[in-house]
């Protein structure tokens, strides 16, 4: 299976769900006040606008940024997502040997690349109090273009969590089975069309025309959605 396009694969989520779990389609048509969906940018926000689109529910954005490893910042020992929730890779952490003020210091960098996109989106509201109003026993569906590691997923699922949802669903495009195998017990139900059983895998390989998703992108298409919270 090859996407045309996030938009695309937003929408054929939607299909999907309509094929597989008719109970879940029928409860989120008929009842969308009960569901608010989340977008992790970049990528995830088309796939939002695809999604919401059909089923006519909103969605906010939901930053996770990764807390670079100081010599090597391509890579990261966790994740901070945009209410300042922290997520350690454990596993990883304890082998980096990081001083407790490296460790430090990357979270508070990592605080301020957030603080900033939270600007350059325009969403300098009290976030906290809004998370409440939108999370607080509602469904919430948490989308993306796809998992790798899942790492990121993880760390939205944990703030999400602070918040008490009812449900929380996870609806990506692509993963692979590992993945989806070691998140599915966080969360209600993970939707997904395509997971591959693969060694190799990249989200990438699931569209036909596939590039980075710029941030400008990602302004010009909230600016202009029906379904984005801050234009509610």
């Amino acid at each position: 299976m090859k996407y045309e396009s996030r938009f695309i694969a937003g929408k054929i989520l939607t299909e999907y769900i309509q094929d597989n779990n008719e109970e879940f389609y029928i409860q989120i048509s008929q009842n969308p006040k009960d569901f608010f969906c989340f977008a992790i940018p970049n990528g995830g926000v088309p796939i939002a606008e695809g999604f919401c689109s059909q089923f006519n529910i909103h969605y906010d954005i939901l930053i996770v940024r990764k807390l670079k490893i100081p010599y090597n910042t391509e890579a990261g020992f966790g994740a901070i997502t945009t209410d300042g929730t922290v997520l350690f890779n454990q596993p990883l952490l304890s082998q980096l040997n990081l001083s407790e003020k490296q460790i430090n210091d990357s979270i508070v960098t990592t605080k301020e690349e957030i603080q900033q996109r939270i600007k350059y989106y325009r969403r300098e509201l009290n976030l906290q109090e809004q998370y409440v109003k939108n999370i607080q026993n509602k469904n919430i569906v948490l989308l993306d273009d796809g998992l790798a590691s899942g790492f990121t997923m993880l760390a939205g699922i944990k703030m999400i969590k602070k918040y008490n949802p009812n449900k929380i669903y996870i609806a990506v495009p692509t993963a692979p089975l590992r993945t989806i195998k070691r998140i599915q017990n966080e969360v209600y139900e993970i939707i997904c069309p395509n997971i591959r059983n693969t060694f190799w895998f990249a989200v990438a390989d699931a569209y036909r025309h596939w590039y980075d998703v710029p941030e400008t992108e990602v302004l010009e298409i909230i600016n202009s959605s029906k379904y984005y919270i801050i234009n509610i």
